[in-house]
């Protein structure tokens, strides 16, 4: 991009992860006005599709094809609902981050308008990538195998004499490289993604910034913005796994209710936290202009 200069901010690691909890810690009235309709809906969503029930019994195969289908498609429905208040949430709270945004009053206007619709389409394109990302990179570490397989194959019996294996006896192996290979996809998948997901807090500002200034702005704090992320978001995420299991157990239970609206506010503040550590980094690096003149 012509006319640009060479980022030469050094993203700090732990300031900008520990700077993400201060903020909230700080703001705790702006997390309360614009959290509480979102923490009604998520509460409401994960009592409606069961998202802390146990699964079914999917031991026969009989029941768990009859139980499948309707859990994926539930599954679905409940992302994708989610995803559309999570998005409702941040564009309000980037602003208040970013711009110091002041909404007014007692309560946030929430809704789903143009900025709330750029906003979703940006986070779900960035999500399909990061599956794109794992699987195809995934395919490719297989498939490199494979072709390594085949070369020694090729040696052992043209120049060697030997008889070979058969391919179907090396399945076992494929599937154990396949598995270990999600590894590196998952990082490479995080990483590139991370970076990517910078277009969010300047869809959410206004900035029509895109998914190539992203990259430009985020050069040379890709490993910086990964790691801000996961110290982040690891605690939270611990947290929300105890949460969803003790839930769970309790399922049958009147505990049930109370521990899955605990829990749905865990979620909720993972959400503005995973928010505000994307402001940050926006902050931090986007210094110039969102709009830049080209010849």
């Amino acid at each position: 991009m012509k006319g640009q200069t060479e980022p030469t901010v050094k993203l700090p690691v732990i300031d900008t992860a520990l700077a993400s909890y201060r903020f909230i810690i700080d703001h705790p009235y702006d997390a309360v006005r614009v959290g509480w309709l979102p923490l009604i809906l998520l509460y409401a969503l994960n009592l409606i599709f069961g998202t802390f029930d146990p699964l079914p019994d999917l031991s026969d195969p009989e029941a768990a094809m009859s139980h499948i289908a309707p859990l994926l498609g539930s599954t679905i429905v409940n992302v994708l609902i989610q995803s559309a208040v999570a998005a409702m949430t941040l564009v309000v709270w980037h602003r208040l981050v970013m711009q110091d945004y002041n909404v007014g009053g007692q309560t946030v206007p929430m809704r789903i308008g143009l900025d709330e619709g750029k906003y979703l389409a940006r986070w779900m394109l960035i999500s399909l990538l990061f599956i794109g990302i794992l699987f195809a990179a995934d395919i490719a570490i297989v498939m490199a195998t494979l072709l390594i397989m085949l070369a020694v194959q090729l040696v052992s019996i043209v120049i060697m004499g030997g008889a070979g294996l058969a391919l179907g006896e090396q399945a076992a192996q494929l599937t154990l490289v396949g598995q270990i290979g999600m590894a590196p996809a998952t990082i490479a998948a995080i990483y590139l993604t991370t970076r990517l997901s910078l277009v969010l807090p300047a869809t959410a500002t206004g900035k029509e910034a895109g998914l190539e200034r992203a990259w430009y702005i985020s050069r040379g704090n890709g490993a910086r913005m990964v790691l801000a992320s996961l110290i982040v978001m690891a605690p939270l995420q611990f947290i929300m796994w105890g949460l969803m299991k003790v839930t769970g157990y309790m399922s049958d239970t009147i505990l049930y209710y109370p521990l899955a609206l605990v829990a749905s506010a865990a979620f909720l503040l993972f959400i503005l936290v995973t928010g505000t550590v994307l402001s940050l980094f926006s902050l931090g690096l986007d210094r110039e202009p969102a709009k830049e003149k080209t010849e």
